[in-house]
């Protein structure tokens, strides 16, 4: 199960060992260079190349129903052109990323808790378009739109230093705000716009709209650019950027608000304004939903401002409407260690935990309808993980990041034994 790592390790150490007789992988920043230098003349005529290959794997070693494993992985493809290199039109970008995902879910199949204890599986599992936009900036950088194919949470609600873990409560953006707002993450894009503002100086305004559609994550959607939607989705968001100066500690303070024009049911009452549980009519539905989150992500220690090492510290908080939303709060703390041991300034700890509460009204709904048939749903009231990562960086393109993670209540109604899961993600830049 956790073998895809060891696999791997197998396939890049002839890069290593190659490195090590004649000094020149182990330094550069892909696995396959230069390419003879047309890589770096590609780039200097405006097209930029990266890809990557990222597998995790996943095992049950104490608690859950049974030990067990699990292993997924995940290639893209990303070709950046630049428009002022190519056609003369300043600070302007076009993207365009692929990927292609396979593997299984231990989340899915065995634990079934709510947030992926691997947060590289899903989006279909299948080859798919996850980005294709133009991107300008104006008036020195002021101003910055992009307009087309986009992953929503490519810009807004991120906390970028925590894509540092494996579970998918956390990458950059928490996966408990996803659920509630219907809006989709990398590599799932849909049709929108997106404009963010700087008024003044590390200040920044940024709002946009998007299209919804709920199947775009399907395993036949990877390349379906239909217009079919049930509303849009509008998110608005206020940042401060802070200690930016040479002697600061960079800080970054978000807050944040979105509203989804789709119709959304109500999680308890029926359309008569009665519990649903007891009378089995369909659940009324709502012109909308609604929600709100704050982020702050700070660097509270450096040796000095030059240093690689660092502690930096991040919390995010926020929750959904009373009447429609899976999570009527949720919350996330922990931090990132730069720098472990002398000679390994890359080389990072990792440590999170995670909280989730079911909204109340939707426990109601459990509680009532378990009542009149015993066993037919499980009574949810909240979830919790913990995680802790060790990143050794072997090389600027290869990384490896063992990690443990302990999940509290699986499924957030405590029939299940807390699980201890062991995970190995790795990363190869080519």
């Amino acid at each position: 199960m956790l073998l895809a790592g060891f696999v791997t390790l197998s396939t890049v150490r002839p890069a290593l060992a190659q490195s090590t007789q004649g000094g020149a992988s182990s330094s550069r920043a892909t696995l396959t260079g230069d390419w003879g230098g047309l890589r770096t003349r590609l780039k200097d005529r405006g097209i930029t190349f990266n890809a990557h290959y990222a597998s995790e794997g996943a095992a049950i070693i104490s608690g859950g129903p049974y030990r067990t494993g699990r292993y997924t992985h995940q290639f893209d493809l990303e070709t950046l052109f630049d428009l002022d290199k190519l056609a003369g039109i300043p600070d302007a970008h076009v993207q365009f990323t692929l990927t292609d995902r396979f593997g299984r879910s231990l989340t899915n199949d065995v634990l079934h808790n709510q947030f992926s204890v691997q947060e590289l599986y899903g989006a279909g599992q299948n080859f798919r378009l996850a980005e294709l936009n133009y991107q300008q900036d104006f008036a020195d950088h002021r101003i910055q739109i992009e307009l087309g194919w986009s992953p929503l949470g490519d810009h807004l609600a991120r906390l970028p230093d925590f894509c540092k873990f494996q579970n998918g409560v956390i990458c950059g953006h928490a996966n408990a705000m996803t659920t509630n707002s219907g809006a989709h993450n990398f590599p799932t894009a849909q049709w929108g716009a997106r404009i963010t503002a700087y008024p003044v100086p590390h200040f920044y305004v940024t709002s946009g709209v998007f299209q919804v559609n709920p199947d775009a994550g399907d395993k036949d959607k990877g390349f379906d650019l239909g217009f079919d939607s049930t509303g849009v989705f509008v998110p608005v968001e206020f940042g401060w950027e802070t200690g930016r100066g040479e002697d600061g500690l960079p800080g970054d303070y978000k807050v944040g608000a979105y509203y989804n024009s789709s119709d959304t049911p109500d999680v308890y009452e029926d359309v008569n304004g009665m519990p649903a549980a007891f009378t089995g009519a369909s659940f009324l539905e709502h012109n909308g939903r609604y929600g709100a989150y704050a982020i702050a992500s700070q660097t509270i220690y450096k040796p000095d401002p030059d240093s690689p090492h660092g502690l930096r510290l991040g919390v995010m908080a926020g929750g959904g409407d009373r009447a429609t939303s899976r999570y009527s709060w949720f919350w996330l703390a922990g931090g990132v260690w730069q720098g472990t041991f002398a000679g390994r300034d890359k080389d990072y700890i990792a440590f999170m935990a995670g909280y989730a509460r079911t909204n109340p009204r939707l426990t109601r709904y459990q509680r009532e309808r378990d009542s009149i048939a015993p066993g037919s749903v499980g009574i949810q009231t909240y979830e919790s993980v913990v995680e802790v990562d060790y990143g050794a960086v072997v090389a600027p393109w290869l990384t490896f990041r063992p990690n443990l993670q302990y999940i509290l209540r699986p499924g957030g109604t405590g029939a299940m034994r807390n699980a201890l899961v062991l995970g190995l993600y790795t990363q190869v830049t080519f």
